[in-house]
């Protein structure tokens, strides 16, 4: 009788065991991938109101170190009223010494170096035939941009899920024919023919979540074009609105800054364009050290017509100009001068990858100035003839243009 009654107790402890099994989340089951990131994502929206720091890291796929590494402070706010993007925030790049504003309805940078400030309203031509708002968002908004696609979308897409002692990290690949991007949700991005194989049509990102506190911290952007790695530091946030809201305008300074807007007319250079200053006459002299620290001075280019190339590593038209220029380097003087600033070893890597073997510059403001004043947009192209007088200028690229422009010059 005894011994009944005992193995009545235990079989209702087993029942009552697996009734809190099923009630409870005390059994410690784990959460499905899809689950887990439903509970960082609702953890994310909670984010109203966020200050934090961020390191961001670019380079292009190619290049075998970082192109450029960015510390930046951020003000972040949740922003319903911008059906656009979603938020509102202020970016302070101190290295650069610029403060880039996003208030929902302007983005407004203000450059500390020249004293200049530039606002948008994105209205002018280019982007009202984009699709999106083109700015960069910050990190949480971002996050739950790329966190709800993972979580909804229909397209062809693998996730993968691997875990370290601290993180969880999500690892996305894309199989697409159009790259997918994020401006306040997700947007297919066509293929520049230009600058992108069939095969180069990826998009590949990674997602880093802490366990401690379910939150994400990380994500690495991977496209064929451009990798990109940012890490959040959170030093505090608000599940409440903001009590004052971001306004654009607040951070332009007062006095001493020139103001200029983008797409409107009053944004339009004054004075004579390049090729109204420079053809018929003597092409700026320039003395350069190429990517191997080598002198290469336009003094020494004499004797045949020279070809001078202003661009810019991450340019797709530059970029398809490349074996033209390469052709053309085999009857005259051709030298491209990079406009953006790159650090030499990326120049290095860059000319490697597009199998450049003519002179590769790093430019200065001062060859830049001299030729273009302070528009940095390339490519452009400089007709030389044998002593150096510049014959024509063009700007921007299209297949087979530069042999065109030869053949109106005569040089053939």
């Amino acid at each position: 009788m005894m011994m009944k009654r005992k193995k009545s107790m235990l079989m209702a402890a087993l029942v009552m065991t697996a009734i809190v099994c099923t009630t409870s989340t005390s059994c410690n089951r784990e959460l499905t991938q899809e689950e887990y990131l439903e509970k960082v994502l609702a953890n994310v929206e909670k984010i109203k109101v966020a200050e934090y720091e961020t390191t961001e890291k670019v380079k292009a796929p190619y290049e075998k170190k970082w192109n450029r590494i960015r510390q930046d402070k951020i003000t972040e706010h949740d922003n319903p009223a911008d059906t656009t993007l979603g938020f509102s925030c202020v970016e302070d790049v101190k290295a650069e010494k610029r403060v880039l504003v996003y208030d929902g309805t302007l983005a407004v940078t203000v450059n500390n170096n020249d004293k200049t400030v530039t606002i948008k309203d994105f209205q002018d031509k280019q982007s009202k035939l984009l699709p999106f708002r083109l700015y960069g968002p910050p990190f949480f908004n971002y996050v739950k941009s790329l966190m709800r696609y993972m979580l909804t979308t229909t397209d062809s897409i693998q996730l993968v899920r691997e875990e370290t002692e601290e993180d969880y990290i999500y690892k996305l690949s894309i199989y697409e024919d159009q790259q997918v991007e994020f401006f306040g949700r997700d947007y297919k991005v066509p293929r520049p023919s230009f600058f992108l194989s069939e095969e180069d049509g990826y998009s590949f990102y990674t997602l880093w979540i802490r366990k401690a506190d379910a939150m994400p911290y990380r994500y690495l952007r991977e496209m064929s074009h451009n990798v990109q790695d940012i890490t959040c530091h959170l030093t505090s946030w608000s599940d409440q609105p903001a009590k004052e809201p971001i306004v654009a305008t607040d951070y332009i300074p007062k006095d001493g800054y020139e103001v200029h807007f983008v797409g409107k007319e009053e944004q339009k250079k004054k004075g004579p364009s390049v090729e109204e200053r420079l053809v018929g006459k003597s092409a700026p002299d320039w003395t350069l050290k190429d990517i191997d620290g080598k002198e290469v001075s336009l003094k020494n280019l004499r004797g045949k017509p020279t070809i001078i190339n202003l661009t810019g590593l991450g340019c797709g038209p530059c970029a398809l100009s490349y074996p033209e220029l390469v052709e053309m380097s085999n009857r005259f003087n051709v030298v491209s001068i990079e406009a953006w600033g790159n650090k030499v070893q990326s120049l290095i890597d860059y000319v490697e990858h597009h199998k450049i073997t003519y002179p590769f510059l790093p430019g200065n403001d001062e060859v830049l100035d001299a030729y273009v004043g302070g528009d940095r947009g390339v490519p452009v192209y400089f007709y030389l003839d044998k002593n150096h007088i510049i014959r024509k200028v063009d700007r921007g690229y299209t297949h087979g243009r530069i042999a065109k422009s030869i053949k109106e010059l005569g040089w053939e």
